[in-house]
């Protein structure tokens, strides 16, 4: 009967070395580089409703755009004459004479800026056309399609 206790014993003693499995960790870090950036959706055309001499003031319809920015990113607006290459920051506003029709207009923006939230986020260029202007027409009614100013920059300045 002491060999079979004893025996017992040792076949526990081994068994239980063996179960005794070694482990070790490690922590690491995971570093994020976030390049901030802002994204601009096309801006509609700008239209104007106007009559030779009209007495009040004439406001475009369309300019509206949006603006996706990365969240907490501070952006402002420009605009510039042209489609050149855009030299920011652009102006709050610009002032031009149509060279095919020539009627003056500004234009201008529905904000200065904002901050991005990471969503979408829509605006407007507005338009204005003073009123009392004669304009160049030598029939019934005439565009401006083949006028060499007639295309302006928005500019997204973060």
């Amino acid at each position: 009967m002491k060999r079979i206790i004893a025996a017992t014993a040792v076949a526990a003693a081994l068994a239980a070395g063996n179960t005794q499995a070694g482990n070790t960790s490690g922590t690491f870090n995971v570093n994020v580089t976030l390049t901030s950036a802002c994204t601009l959706a096309a801006v509609t055309d700008l239209a104007f409703a106007y009559t030779s001499l009209q007495a009040g003031v004439s406001n475009a319809t369309g300019g509206g755009f949006s603006v996706s920015c990365t969240t907490s990113l501070p952006y402002t607006f420009g605009l510039q004459s042209g489609n050149g290459a855009a030299t920011p920051p652009g102006a709050a506003t610009i002032a031009v004479t149509d060279n095919a029709v020539n009627l003056s207009y500004s234009l201008g923006l529905s904000a200065a800026g904002g901050t991005g939230n990471g969503a979408a986020q829509a605006f407007n260029v507005t338009g204005s056309m003073a009123a009392s202007q004669a304009g160049t027409c030598a029939v019934a009614s005439c565009t401006n399609a083949a006028a060499t100013n007639k295309t302006h920059t928005l500019i997204v300045n973060y």
